[in-house]
C-alpha cells in the first residue's frame, strides 16, 4: 500500500513539475516575468541599459544588445514589438522608436 501511494506522489509531482516546465509565463526570466500588459514605463539608466517601471511587479533592468541612443531624443517614442508566444517582455523583444530606430533587449531581469 505504502508504495502505491509513494508512486502515485511521485507521479503528482512530476507531472506538476512537467506542467511548470511546459508554461513559457512560468519559465520566462527565471520564474519571474515582466507580463506586457503591467509594463508602465521605461527610463534610460545609460545607453545599453533601461530600467522598466511597472505598475505592481517592482522594477525591471532591461539589458539591450546594443547602445541605444533613441530614448535620449525628445517626443521620440517607442512601440514594443514582442517577438515570441509569452506574455512577458523578454529579450526576444524589439523597440521600435518613432523616427526609425529600434533597439534589441537582450534581458529583463528584476531589480532585487
Amino acid at each position: 500500500m505504502r508504495k502505491s501511494v509513494l508512486m502515485a506522489m511521485t507521479l503528482v509531482a512530476a507531472l506538476g513539475a512537467t506542467i511548470v516546465s511546459l508554461n513559457p509565463i512560468a519559465n520566462a526570466a527565471g520564474n519571474s516575468c515582466l507580463r506586457i500588459r503591467d509594463l508602465g514605463n521605461l527610463k534610460p539608466i545609460d545607453d545599453t541599459t533601461l530600467l522598466a517601471t511597472t505598475r505592481n511587479q517592482g522594477n525591471y533592468t532591461v539589458k539591450l544588445r546594443h547602445p541605444c541612443r533613441d530614448f535620449r531624443q525628445i517626443d521620440n517614442y517607442y512601440v514594443l514589438r514582442a517577438m515570441s508566444n509569452a506574455e512577458c517582455f523578454d529579450g526576444d523583444d524589439v523597440l521600435e522608436f518613432r523616427y526609425g530606430g529600434v533597439c534589441f533587449v537582450e534581458s529583463v531581469t528584476p531589480v532585487h
